[in-house]
């Protein structure tokens, strides 16, 4: 399962195209990844590719305020209602999970869509990086329920390094586990043989464009790279 990091329908069309099995639709990946407009979305998801979407409100950590939640919330029942076969959710609070937030989510989600996918996102890399052990994670994961995926680097800097943690992971739980974060496609093959079967990437490269504002040089942004989503889908296709 190969699961490819968009930001736009020209994103999701492209991975489409390479043979990637998913997207995650996001805006602002630089920054780690923010919610999309729901017009992005909607647009994805008519590519024909399955969808799940980011619901995160702003860039920097993952403490979020009680209004920042209530925004989070309108955003999954949105992006749900226009198509995405889930959301990738998280939040912190008090050193450790927020585990409120995440029921609320979830149950909104399953609202609109009993059969949602319901992904938690790198936030866990913070617990996992201050030394949670990942059997605690998972034991963590389960009593609030009903999650279906875990998006990790196994709580370090990439998948590379975090490779031990992520076996762990995957050995452990029913809870899918997809490796992300600073993922090459070369390094797919290692990360199949520790028991890891969802690979996640953005596989973007930078284009130059024109001046983005008075006086500006050429402004580069960044676009989804097919040649780099088919090396990664058929690095996972031999494993």
């Amino acid at each position: 399962m190969l699961e490819i990091a968009v930001q736009d329908p020209a994103g999701a069309r492209t991975a489409h195209a390479g043979g990637a099995d998913r997207v995650e639709v996001c805006s602002a990946l630089v920054t780690g990844g923010l919610t999309p407009s729901l017009a992005i979305i909607e647009a994805s998801v008519a590519t024909g590719i399955d969808a799940v979407v980011l619901i995160r409100p702003r860039p920097g950590d993952f403490e979020l305020s009680d209004e920042e939640i209530e925004v989070c919330t309108r955003d999954i029942m949105l992006a749900l209602q226009a198509g995405a076969r889930g959301v990738v959710i998280g939040a912190l609070r008090d050193g450790g999970l927020n585990a409120a937030a995440i029921r609320t989510w979830r149950d909104a989600a399953l609202t609109v869509t009993p059969d949602a996918q319901i992904v938690v996102h790198r936030c866990v890399d913070v617990l996992l990086g201050e030394g949670l052990q990942p059997e605690r994670l998972l034991d963590q994961l389960a009593d609030i329920g009903g999650i279906t995926r875990i998006l990790t680097s196994g709580g370090a800097q990439s998948c590379r390094e975090g490779i031990d943690a992520l076996a762990a992971l995957a050995a452990g739980s029913d809870i899918e586990i997809l490796a992300g974060g600073g993922l090459r496609p070369e390094d797919i093959p290692a990360l199949a043989s520790r028991g890891i079967s969802q690979f996640h990437l953005s596989a973007r490269r930078s284009r130059t464009g024109g001046p983005s504002g008075p006086g500006g040089g050429a402004a580069s942004y960044d676009v989804t790279d097919e040649e780099l989503v088919r090396a990664a889908v058929s690095r996972a296709a031999l494993n």
